[in-house]
Order: structure tokens, then sequence, then C-alpha cells
């Protein structure tokens, strides 16, 4: 599977809505795809939209043999996407594997929250460690990108800690992030006359849409966006 890389600046899909991203790591056998499948299905009784993404180091197959897409494959196919009137599935080869934030504002930009499994080597991603005793019993991802800890144990850390089976508390912090995230995101001011106007979010999302898309195409690659001031005199 390839991911059109998430800097692109030709890309403004990543610009109109940002998903909280979040993976679970810990060793073999510690949890993460039961405590995920958990999360997905308190997070879609809270009406959030959720996506996840799962780390396939040794590779990965959805091909069945002998369908058409397995058949497109075997006679050459290097990408084959395929529709139905409620999903849609993509293969294609690629030569490195994407990131699970690339892979998250690429395909899953109008989600509110993208749990990822794996992923443990990704930096600047916050990361949920799995704890289980004689299973997994050490934090091994950088403190700073520790967002909490699910342990069947105690432990000693400064990061939340949560019980195996305390689902919705994991859910209410999941969240809360993903609400502070939003309004990051969406964080922009309009001064008229040096009074500021009133902007509700959808009047935000497009103007900032707008002016990061203007202002990418024209700044140093090497430059790093932070704030953008705009006057106009009329």
């Amino acid at each position: 599977m390839r991911v059109k890389p998430a800097d692109d600046k030709k890309n403004l899909i990543g610009f109109t809505k940002s998903p909280l991203v979040v993976s679970m790591v810990g060793n073999s056998g510690a949890g993460k795809t039961t405590l995920i499948e958990k999360l997905l299905r308190e997070l879609s009784k809270r009406k959030c939209k959720v996506a996840a993404v799962k780390h396939c180091p040794h590779g990965f197959d959805l091909d069945v043999e002998e369908k058409d897409s397995w058949r497109f494959k075997q006679a050459g196919a290097k990408g084959i996407f395929v529709t139905s009137p409620d999903q849609i599935g993509l293969i294609e080869e690629t030569e490195q594997t994407p990131t699970l934030k690339s892979i998250a504002k690429y395909y899953f930009p109008d989600f509110d929250i993208v749990l990822g499994e794996g992923f443990s080597e990704e930096k600047a991603v916050a990361k949920i460690v799995i704890l289980r005793k004689g299973v997994s019993e050490h934090i091994q991802s950088p403190q700073s990108d520790v967002l909490a800890v699910v342990s069947d144990f105690e432990i000693k850390t400064d990061k939340p800690i949560f019980k195996p089976n305390d689902v919705s508390g994991i859910v209410d912090l999941l969240e809360t992030l993903s609400i502070q995230e939003d309004r990051m995101e969406n964080s922009i001011t309009l001064l008229v006359n040096k009074k500021p106007v009133p902007l509700n979010p959808f009047t935000q999302k497009v103007l900032k849409n707008i002016i990061l898309g203007v202002v990418s195409s024209l700044h140093k690659e090497d430059e790093k966006l932070e704030q953008i001031e705009v006057k106009i005199k009329v």
C-alpha cells in the first residue's frame, strides 16, 4: 500500500482536519488487539468516527486465491482498487512502510481518532503502552511519546495508568485529547478594523484551508510553519 506523504504541500486534505493519532504498543501477547477492539466499540457507541491501522512487519495478504483481485495481481498489476456500494479496497506495492501519521492524514482526514497497533519506532506519535505481567513489564518507548500506560500490575510512572478493563477511562482520555487537538487545528482569528469577528468552526476551516494552501506553495520547505499573519488594506 502506498501513502502519499502527509507533508506534501499540494495535498490540502491534511489542512482541513487532522485526527487524533494514537498507537498501542507492547510486546506480542500483551493484549494490543483486544484493547483496540474494546476501544473501537466504546468510541463507536459515543458516535466517534474512528479508524484502526495495524502494522504487519512480516507482510499480509488481502487477496483470496482465484478472486478477481488475486487474478489481477498474478497477471502483473502493481495497483488494484476494488469498490462496492459500501466499501473500497486498495492494494498497491510499495518500497517502504508508510508512517501512521501519513496514513491517518491521507486516508482518514475527516475521522476523529485513528488507533494504530504497533508503529513503536515511529517518532512523535502518541503511544499507549500496554504492559502485562510475565509478557511485557517495561516501558520501552521514549517517555516523551508515551500518552498513558495500561497495566495489569502496579508500576511507577508519571503517566496516567489504566487497568486493562478500564475502557471507559481510556476513551474519556482519547475524547478529551481529540477535542483539544481539534480546537488547535481550527484556531484562526479574524480582525476587522482591529476588532475580532466571531467565526464558526466551518468558516475557520475554510479560511485556514485557503490561506495554508497559498502560503505552503510559497514558503521555504525547510522553514516550519507555526503562525501566519495576513493584513489586508481595503
